[in-house]
């Protein structure tokens, strides 16, 4: 199977796209890899802080 990357005239609109969409995905995967990350040390946080105020 090979595939035709040849856009013909619509090229200067679809590969743009193409490109702007893989950069908004590449961003989100991105972001929510550090705010989960983010998340889990403010949970790791708040569970040493509960079991130092425990007795």
């Amino acid at each position: 199977m090979s595939f035709d990357f040849d856009a013909g005239k619509y090229a200067a609109y679809l590969w743009p796209a193409f490109a702007i969409s893989a950069l908004a995905f590449a961003w989100m995967i991105a972001s929510s890899l550090l705010m989960a990350r983010r998340w889990r040390r403010e949970a790791e946080r708040l569970q040493a802080e509960l079991e130092a105020t425990q007795p």
